[in-house]
């Protein structure tokens, strides 16, 4: 496991810290994001929590500096509700108090809140307690991938998959669009181990990985299930692109030009199943989609090894006791 920095202190380049400011006073929150934007930090403005938490939804911030009368919902309103949401619990917020508000503090900790500065805010010691606070989001950043990545092939892991999975078929249902599941397995891959070694198929999985991330682009989301076994969440698409996807897939597995030890050429293919969630579909949940896409892999595999089948309206259990 690779060590943990903990000494970087200011927002560097494709590293920069996000902050959304909530201030109700326009002047102020003038004056709040101009600072902030000059320390080195990219601002998002709200003037009310509830626009907070309207756009955390759709672009969580890594700092929420904010006051606590900001509308109809308090600013320690809003800080549970951050901290209620998976999506937004490891928001960290800094609350922005007024004279006569000392005795909220307590309250403001109790929310949910990490630290909090005093009005008339002291710029050099807004900058310090942002660059303390970036440290711990740096932290908490990179102890998530850690714990959300697969060690060998630096992909999502299955925990992480299925968050995602969770999230975009959730995003689906609530917007009307389409989300597909691709799931491929190495075929033959025990085969690979038993002859080549373990090694030779860490290399192989690792090539397989890169070779498939090349495939991808945008929101798409490659991970690992476990052992040889891979899926691919698609969010948003139709499913002739979804299907144009997982053979472009396919036909990147089986170019690879991997090599053992001695030289000697490697074949490796894959046999992929594929499940799409439609408004009129049955497969509109993280299960239902995992289960029609391993169906699809199934019957790949069953029918030749090498392909990608597309999840009919067949139940698992009825075409494997049909097959």
């Amino acid at each position: 496991m690779r060590e943990v920095d903990i000494m970087v202190e200011a927002p560097g380049p494709g590293d920069q810290i996000s902050v959304m400011i909530c201030e109700s006073s326009q002047v102020q929150l003038r004056i709040l994001s101009k600072a902030v934007e000059e320390a080195g930090y990219r601002v998002q403005t709200a003037r009310s929590a509830e626009a907070v938490l309207e756009q955390m939804q759709a672009m969580p911030a890594d700092i929420l500096l904010t006051g606590i009368e900001v509308g109809a919902m308090t600013g320690l309103e809003a800080c549970w509700a951050l901290k209620a949401n998976p999506r937004t619990e490891s928001v960290h917020t800094i609350v922005i108090t007024a004279s006569g508000q000392e005795s909220r503090l307590e309250e403001s900790l109790d929310a949910g809140a990490y630290d909090f500065i005093r009005k008339p805010v002291n710029m050099t010691e807004l900058r310090a307690r942002l660059r303390a606070a970036s440290r711990l989001v740096r932290m908490q950043k990179q102890f998530r991938q850690l714990a959300e990545t697969d060690s060998l092939t630096g992909v999502a892991n299955r925990r992480a998959l299925m968050q995602c999975l969770e999230a975009e078929t959730a995003q689906a249902r609530s917007l009307g669009t389409r989300v597909a599941v691709v799931m491929l397995d190495l075929d033959h891959f025990k085969r690979v181990n038993d002859t080549h070694g373990h090694a030779i198929g860490d290399r192989v999985l690792v090539e397989t990985v890169k070779a498939v991330q090349a495939c991808l682009s945008g929101r798409e989301r490659l991970g690992r299930l476990g052992g040889e076994e891979f899926i691919i969440v698609l969010p948003d698409v139709t499913p002739e692109y979804a299907a144009l996807m997982a053979e472009r897939v396919r036909q990147a597995v089986e170019a690879l030009q991997i090599v053992n030890d001695p030289g000697e050429l490697i074949p490796v293919t894959a046999s992929i199943g594929v499940s799409i969630a439609t408004a009129e579909g049955p497969h509109d949940t993280p299960d239902s989609l995992l289960l029609a896409a391993d169906d699809a892999l199934y019957e790949a595999k069953e029918t030749g090894r090498n392909r990608v089948i597309f999840a009919g309206t067949i139940m698992p259990a009825a075409r494997r006791a049909a097959g």
